[in-house]
């Protein structure tokens, strides 16, 4: 099956996890060397494996023409050959062939000892630049702008011009099969379109096959496939990877990637090197089908020239000349094995982690820029995968793997391994690849990390529950994967009997993860269940815990006072009474008064009567309380009782001038020359925000009636208030009292309300005598 072109990453790897770079090199391009040529500029370039030489050609303002070894190395000039362009090898080999367009001629050098042999003239003002040797003649394009045509040196050194028929707008590049063949090409630009012509090269003659304009607005280089049969056209401008018939320069079909290069070069084979990437590269792909063999960068900002591709004979290598933006510096690289499609392995296990003796599911797979042909299923080699362990570091051969043929998600087929990861120790896969046909041969090491790791335990428990009642507790392991069945959890209880915690058993672990912990909780209050998964042979601990509220008894509490006011300063008896408990009679006393702090008075075992008994002296208004704790089967219970201080009031009259009894009763006398009666009020201990209200009563028809008040008027900031009343309101020698009432304020009192006792008073007219 023919398969898309690569690109990275391809479906497969994103499948297999493809990252890691292996065999050769990466899938993706990569530098080849360089060697720095020692001419300025690059004009073409031939090789002559039989006798070991590269020949390199630097066009206008050279002396010579430069030979390399097949390495590049060893650099050495054809001297005498100024400004030469291009080269073609005679048939046999023995004869190197260069253009010498300032010269206006053609060089004939002997491929053996370097040395010219022949110059042929093609006549002033020809200029020949380009050459091929074809159907046994040398053929060259010559001319200049404008003007142009084909010429031919035969065996004897003749020289013929207008070998063709047609006219040419400037001088035809020319090109054939890279094996000797009677197949010739020629182009030239024309504009926007470049004109192509193919003929028949045999017996010295040339014979038209077909001529047609192409869309190549940048004719730059064109090769003839080895079999003669197209042409393959690089174009920057256009790139396209349409192949054109050399007998009616039709389209036929298309290359395996288009020609986007500014070179383009022909194997012996039929392996074609150019680019469909970028001008800072090439790339070697076969004819026709889909993808390619390899792709190279310079690895600097060279690019590639016109004609700066050329092929070894036997297609071992691939010469690449790198020139820089205006240029020159050219440079010399060389691919080796460059039909042999990078194999890339990627995969590893689908579950890592990896617990010791854990399943794992090992898969293996390839990546290339070279699909695979029609009715291939796999690619084609031998895989072998070695399991590396602690038992067998050197690696065990695993004979079981699964093959997965081909498919569009998983272009050249995988293969897959199951198998349990050591108990202890490392784990490691070796995969070779041997490599077969195109492909050459990839290799890899995949280390599987082996380790403890702690699952996730979650718990779900009742929130409360019964003191002596069935409860159950479920729990579950959770692993990231498929698991080995190990272990168990230890739980764990701690409540109010057991502080620092006691063994409440251990229950297994089930194949899901699952647990199930029933328990009766015999201790009221928060019982706490830790629960601890030991790991097995193959995890590490984990812990988690859950906490539920047992329920507990009412104990029967109380507390009490031997009075419910006191004045200040009083001793209270406060009595805490504890009925029926568990294991616990221990109670606490404290007082809190208002505005203060709260203060323990007392805590201690209740005795046989279930009391506890404290004192207090109280300054204000005062909240008693018992406290008891809890046990196990009763719960923690606090009860209070409040009560109230009485203030002290103290009351006077200003200035009464005598007194006098009726009856029992004794009368405070004023007369009503002092204009005023005062009356003054003092309540201890003193707080912000009481007030006072002073009521006044007269006397008559044999009883007490109201006859004036003041309500709730706030006392002064030493505690006392001082009510006066003029005392011509009263009438003479009648009988008043008056008296006052104590509010405490709404919020924060210190003691409650307080009334003041009757003073008695009469208000006789006149001055005293």
């Amino acid at each position: 099956m023919k398969l898309a072109r690569f690109s990275a990453p391809t479906a497969a790897a994103v499948l297999l996890g493809l990252t890691t770079v292996v065999g050769p090199g990466a899938v993706d391009a990569s530098a080849v060397s360089g060697t720095p040529l020692p001419i300025a500029h690059f004009a073409h370039m031939v090789v002559d494996a039989p006798h070991g030489h590269l020949f390199i050609s630097g066009g206008a303002g050279t002396d010579g023409i430069l030979v390399t070894d097949l390495d590049g190395a060893n650099p050495t000039t054809i001297d005498g050959e100024p400004g030469a362009t291009g080269l073609a090898l005679s048939g046999d080999g023995s004869t190197l062939y260069a253009a010498l367009p300032g010269q206006d001629a053609i060089a004939a050098i002997s491929a053996e000892d370097l040395t010219e042999s022949a110059r042929y003239g093609t006549g002033a003002g020809t200029g020949p630049d380009s050459l091929a040797v074809a159907g046994g003649t040398l053929w060259f394009g010559y001319g200049t702008a404008g003007a142009g045509g084909i010429g031919s040196v035969a065996g004897d050194g003749t020289v013929t011009l207008r070998r063709d028929s047609g006219s040419w707008s400037a001088a035809p590049t020319l090109a054939t099969t890279p094996a000797p063949s009677g197949v010739l090409a020629a182009a030239a630009q024309t504009g926007t379109t470049s004109a192509f012509v193919t003929y028949r090269a045999e017996g010295g003659t040339l014979t038209r096959r077909a001529a047609r304009e192409l869309p190549v607005p940048d004719l730059g280089d064109f090769a003839v496939t080895a079999d003669g049969q197209h042409l393959a056209v690089s174009s920057w401008a256009d790139a396209s990877a349409d192949r054109y018939r050399t007998s009616d320069l039709a389209v036929d079909g298309r290359f395996a990637v288009p020609v986007a290069a500014r070179a383009v070069a022909v194997a012996p084979d039929g392996t074609l090197a150019g680019c469909g990437c970028n001008g800072y590269a090439f790339e070697t792909f076969p004819e026709t089908g889909g993808g390619f063999y390899d792709e190279y960068e310079y690895g600097s900002s060279l690019r590639l020239p016109a004609h700066g591709l050329a092929w070894s004979p036997d297609g071992s290598r691939l010469y690449a000349v790198g020139v820089d933006a205006s240029g020159g510096t050219p440079t010399l690289h060389v691919a080796r094995d460059p039909e042999t499609a990078r194999v890339r392995l990627g995969g590893g296990p689908a579950t890592t982690p990896l617990a010791p003796g854990e399943a794992y599911s090992f898969r293996v797979g390839f990546d290339s820029p070279l699909p695979l042909d029609a009715g291939q299923s796999m690619m084609p080699g031998t895989v072998r995968i070695t399991r590396h362990d602690d038992a067998d570091p050197d690696g065990v051969l695993i004979t079981d793997a699964t093959a997965t043929r081909a498919t569009a998600a998983d272009f050249f087929g995988s293969y897959h391994v199951t198998g349990t990861a050591p108990l202890s120790g490392p784990l490691g896969f070796g995969v070779d690849y041997s490599g077969s046909g195109h492909y050459g041969p990839a290799g890899r090491t995949f280390d599987v990390p082996v380790a403890k790791y702690a699952p996730t335990m979650t718990v779900t428990a009742p929130a409360t529950a019964g003191r002596a009642a069935p409860m159950t507790i479920t729990g579950k392991l959770t692993w990231p994967h498929a698991h080995v069945t190990t272990g168990a959890v230890h739980v764990v209880r701690t409540d109010l009997a057991h502080p620092s915690g006691y063994s409440a058993g251990t229950v297994p672990v089930s194949a899901d993860g699952g647990f199930t912990f029933h328990d009766t909780p015999g201790t009221g209050g928060a019982n706490t269940y830790a629960f601890g998964y030991d790991g097995g042979t193959s995890y590490l601990p984990v812990k988690t815990s859950a906490t539920v509220q047992v329920s507990r008894t009412t104990p029967g509490l109380s507390v009490t006072t031997d009075a419910k006011t006191y004045r200040s300063g009083a001793t209270v008896k406060v009595t805490a009474h504890l009925g029926t408990t568990y294991d616990s009679r221990s109670v606490t006393l404290y007082g809190m008064p208002a505005g203060g702090t709260r203060v323990r008075l007392r805590s201690g075992e209740v005795d046989a009567h279930g009391n506890l008994v404290a004192s207090y002296k109280v300054s204000r208004n005062t909240v008693f309380s018992a406290a008891f704790t809890g046990d196990g089967r009763y719960a923690p219970r606090t009860v209070t009782v409040g009560v109230t201080l009485t203030p002290t009031v103290r009351t006077a009259t200003r200035h009464p001038l005598s007194t006098t009894r009726v009856g029992s009763t004794t009368y405070q006398v004023f007369y009503k020359s002092e204009t005023d009666m005062g009356y003054d009020v003092q309540v201890t201990p003193r707080q912000s925000g009481g007030c006072l209200t002073v009521y006044v009563e007269h006397y008559w028809s044999g009883a007490w009636h109201p006859t004036t008040s003041q309500r709730c008027v706030p006392l002064y900031g030493d505690g006392e208030y001082g009510y006066g009343r003029a005392l011509k309101l009263f009438t003479s020698n009648d009988h008043y009292r008056v008296r006052g009432h104590y509010t405490p304020p709404a919020e924060g009192a210190w003691t409650g309300g307080a009334w003041t006792g009757w003073t008695y008073l009469t208000v006789r007219p006149g001055s005293p005598s």
